[in-house]
């Protein structure tokens, strides 16, 4: 079985390309022209040459529209032909359309699907380009896409209306079975640092301004009030560690001194993925998203390190597995301040209860989310 898959949004594909060539898969990972740096693959492996000859560089740009145009059907497929299977998610569908191709399973990264609706209203160039885009992807999804797999409600919805067969199937974002060996300054002085803390609350969610949509979904300040209630009657020496990421750091950083915790706060700049879950190696919980979605890369980031982390998921377990075909992961599912406080107390207070819980996440994810989620894709594609 020879399977493409083309792009890669949050790493997602090249952890999906390492799970399938486990499983004995002939995949490859399909780069499009303008990935965002961040989330290219030598990024998220510290052995980038073993990987190395199953990526591709394509000459196609994702989502942009002059490239979409002077490209031709033949020159489309002459970038993606020679596989059985094709996987794709971002602006893939239109591709396939244009190429007369068949995408055998899209998987959105986007709530509502990525380039299916419109985001800018005010100025007119650009609303006019995102419609554009809205046309062709949905043609794409339409006329040439087999099945969308996703958990998204919105997503499902979406493809049932356009006549598109779905699936339940979670993103694949982590690969979890690499060893780390890094020599990084930088990384081994900060680990230096965690280890004169006890607890150590990771958070790598991004910071936005009070009210937006996004900070509804993020709720950093849940996190920070609870660390602060916790830290004021610990008597040991706590850390929170938070990233300086996002539109309102500045907000985050004058609740922290509001609540005069500044000592106990350490910041760090954006890094690759590959340095985030070495970090993770030394933390005894993470803080992930309060606004009650099924989490992002920050939950999944945890649990493939076996780390108890604090989630609000606004879904009850039948409800969560009927939607996702997950069971519903043993994190602790909360979104009160207060009670992240007196559980930061309880676990840190209890090694063993709090090794025992990072042991069953980490067993979860083996399970739900890392070779047999791998599975999954692959009974789909010879469905």
């Amino acid at each position: 079985m020879r399977v493409a898959l083309i792009g890669n949004m949050n790493n997602n594909f090249f952890s999906l390309m390492r799970y399938l060539r486990d499983a004995g898969v002939d995949a490859e990972l399909l780069l499009f022209a303008d990935e965002i740096n961040h989330f290219l693959p030598e990024n998220d492996t510290w052995d980038i040459e073993k990987w190395k000859p199953y990526i591709k560089q394509t000459n196609i740009h994702g989502g942009a529209l002059g490239q979409y145009f002077k490209m031709s059907a033949a020159d489309i497929r002459k970038e993606f032909e020679g596989y059985d299977y094709y996987i794709g998610c971002g602006f893939a569908p239109a591709y396939f359309y244009k190429a007369g191709m068949k995408l055998d399973l899209f998987t959105p990264y986007c709530v509502g699907i990525e380039y299916t609706y419109r985001i800018t209203k005010t100025k007119p160039l650009h609303y006019l380009k995102e419609k554009i885009e809205a046309h062709y992807q949905i043609k794409g999804l339409k006329y040439s896409t087999k099945v969308v797999g996703t958990i998204d409600e919105e997503s499902r919805e979406k493809a049932k209306r356009l006549g598109v067969k779905t699936k339940s199937l979670p993103l694949l974002m982590i690969y979890n079975k690499e060893q780390a060996s890094c020599k990084d300054d930088f990384l081994t002085t900060t680990i230096d640092t965690f280890k004169q803390h006890y607890p150590v609350v990771f958070s790598h969610v991004s910071h936005f301004p009070t009210g937006s949509r996004t900070w509804q979904i993020k709720r950093n300040d849940i996190l920070i009030k609870g660390f602060a209630e916790f830290a004021k009657q610990a008597t040991t020496n706590p850390l929170l560690v938070l990233f300086d990421y996002g539109e309102a750091v500045e907000t985050s950083k004058a609740l922290i001194k509001e609540l005069g915790i500044d000592d106990k706060v350490m910041w760090l700049p954006v890094m690759s993925r590959k340095k985030i879950m070495l970090l993770l190696e030394h933390v005894q919980f993470g803080g992930g998203e309060f606004g009650g979605a099924v989490w992002g890369g920050t939950g999944w980031e945890f649990m493939a390190k076996g780390v108890p982390f604090f989630q609000y998921v606004d879904m009850a377990d039948a409800v969560f597995e009927a939607n996702t075909g997950m069971q519903m992961p043993p994190f602790f599912n909360t979104n009160n301040s207060e009670h992240i406080s007196i559980l930061l107390a309880e676990y840190s207070g209890n090694k063993d209860k709090l090794s025992e819980q990072g042991r069953t996440l980490k067993n979860w994810f083996n399970k739900e989310a890392g070779q047999e989620l791998a599975e999954k894709y692959i009974s789909i594609l010879e469905s």
